[in-house]
Formats: C-alpha cells, structure tokens, sequence
C-alpha cells in the first residue's frame, strides 16, 4: 500500500452526499429482490455496474439514464424491513471506509410509490441507524430528497406528513432529473421546510443546461445552506462569491462508470478549481454500489491519482466533509479535533 492510499483509507472520514438506495450491495440487491418476488435484470455486481454504463460514451453524466438504472435497484424496496437492511449495510461499510460521520440522503417518493408508508420507511430507518451505531460506531443524520420531476404538492403532501417524526429528518433536499426552473417550482416546500427550522439543500447536477441559472436559483430563491454537486458555478465569478460569502457548502463527487478508466479530469478540475478559490467544498461518493469508483475511500483514491493531488488538498477536502457537517458546534469541534490529530499521526512522504 502507497503512502497516499494509506493516508486517505485510515483517515476518519465524514460523508455528505450518498443516497441510501444507491449504496445496495450485489448480494443485499438481489437478497431483498428475492425476499419480495422481484426480478431483476442483474446476476451479479458486475451486470450492476454494465447497467449503470450501458449507453454512455463520455465520462459527462447522462442524468436521466443513469437515474432508469438506479431505479431497477431501488424497485426492490416494497417494506420496512428493506429499508432497515439497507440502513444496516451501508453503516457496516461505513466501518470499513472509516466513515465516522454520514448525512445520508433518501427519497420518500420512491418508496411510497411501491407501496411503503412514510412511517415504516422512517421507522425502519432509524431502528437500521441505532442498530449501526450500536455495532459499528457510525453517527448518522438523515435528508429527506424530493424528486424534482414530481409535482410540487406531493412534497408538500409528505412534509405535513412528517411531523411527528421532525427529529429524524436533518434536511430537506431535491434530486432526480432537473426540471427547468425548479428551483421557483419548489420553493413552497423550501419555505416550508425553513420555517419548520429543517436545513437546506438542492443538487444542480454538473454539465445540465441553465445550471448557472439554477445554482443561484437555489442560493437566492430557496435559500439552500448546501448544494450538492454545483460545480458548474466555478464558470461564474459572482456566483463562486456568493457561495464563498454565504458559506455554502458544495457537495463534490468525482465518481465514474465502470467504462472509465478514471475520474473525469475535467470535473475534478472545477473540484480543485472551486477549493483553491475559497469554497467549502468536499469529496464524496454519491451512489457507491452503482459506479465503478465504488465506495468512499478508493473514490478518493482514484481522485488522487486522477489529479495527482498534494495531501494538504487532500486533507482539506476531507477535512471539509466535517466543516460542513450539519452537527452543533460542540460534536463538530470533536470530530475535527479528532480528524487533525490523525492527519498528523498519520505519516506520509510526500
């Protein structure tokens, strides 16, 4: 093992930007497909993988054909229990990642539509969090994700539902294929959430059109306190300011298909951009068991190589998965006293 690969696998690690339905292992998948009389067009998780890039040429997402594969493997949740076990797993590897701190994110759309209550998805999710914090030591947080090509008041519809469970739910969040001017579409359900004292954030996914337009839709209209993914502001100087003075988050996840051979240098080059000019921007690994990057740590790694990037841009990307962590000020302070005191434990030539 190098010395950059071991700095970056023994690190303790925070994760802002995963999807719990994309982090289903090839056994746990076809597990629960099995356990609900699903079928699947996926053997192993190597058909996983050739799903998720069959029809793509270019490192460049393609939002809506990666979303048709996603949603072959989150069908098969149809109950609590999945959820529950899903929970579990991605806690389990959290472990292994050294992961100490996740905010997870979960569309409750999805699993109403397969018939699963609101309340057994967030029951099932925090008895799978309990569970993972009692056996693997992990802390997580959960974002509730609408999905922007729904309509507006089903979002509303599920955050009225969902008041008795307020204390489950970090933030509010959008994903899903990005509709134009979501941003105006949905801000009913931000000013709702804000006034319910929920955090804030929106993807606005790299390389889609009008995303200048949607990044500061978000930052002006719904007023998000993160953006998930937002790389394409770094092509907008005043944008990139507002972000800086605002002290909004940017979500970055140099994740690639299977058919890639790496990270693609041109995302990973706003990443590096964004960071030197002052934004709060951190590395994470999206959907882990559906792209050839895989989990968190070797997707670090491959960003590393991809970039031959230092370890103090290393260090500070990781370290700003922690600064931007949703937590009081106190937990916060622990974890980042806890992450510089392994950075300096840790050797590595450089």
């Amino acid at each position: 093992m190098s010395d950059i690969t071991h700095f970056i696998t023994a690190i303790p690690k925070a994760e802002l930007h995963v999807h719990i339905e994309g982090t289903i292992e090839a056994d746990l998948l076809l597990t629960i497909a099995d356990r609900n009389e699903i079928a699947l067009p996926y053997k192993s998780a190597a058909d996983i993988l050739a799903g998720q890039s069959k029809g793509k040429s270019d490192p460049k997402q393609n939002l809506d054909s990666f979303i048709e594969a996603l949603d072959v493997c989150r069908s098969v949740l149809r109950r609590g229990r999945d959820y529950e076990d899903i929970t579990y797993g991605y806690l389990k590897r959290c472990q292994i990642e050294k992961i100490v701190y996740a905010e997870v994110m979960f569309d409750p759309q999805q699993g109403l539509r397969q018939g699963v209550g609101i309340e057994a998805q967030l029951e099932a999710l925090k008895s799978g969090s309990l569970a993972g914090a009692r056996d693997f030591g992990v802390e997580v947080q959960w974002i509730m994700s609408f999905q922007r090509d729904r309509p507006v008041e089903e979002a509303l519809n599920i955050l009225d539902a969902i008041q008795p469970y307020r204390d489950q739910i970090a933030g509010i969040g959008l994903d899903n294929p990005e509709r134009p001017d979501f941003p105006n579409t949905f801000a009913p359900v931000f000013a709702a959430a804000k006034k319910e004292g929920y955090k804030l954030t929106s993807h606005c996914d790299v390389h889609i059109p009008n995303s200048i337009e949607h990044i500061r839709g978000c930052i002006e209209t719904l007023g998000v306190e993160r953006i998930d993914h937002g790389l394409n502001a770094i092509e907008d100087d005043s944008v990139v300011q507002q972000l800086i003075d605002k002290n909004i988050a940017l979500t970055g996840c140099p994740t690639r298909y299977a058919f890639q051979s790496q990270t693609s240098p041109d995302d990973l080059a706003m990443m590096t951009g964004l960071l030197e000019q002052g934004v709060l921007i951190s590395l994470n690994s999206d959907d882990p068991a559906q792209f050839g990057s895989g989990w968190l740590s070797q997707t670090l790694i491959e960003a590393q190589r991809t970039g031959n990037l230092s370890r103090k841009t290393m260090a500070k990307f990781m370290r700003n998965g922690f600064i931007s962590a949703w937590l009081p000020s106190d937990r916060k302070a622990a974890y980042l006293e806890e992450f510089d005191r392994s950075c300096d434990a840790i050797r590595w030539k450089q």
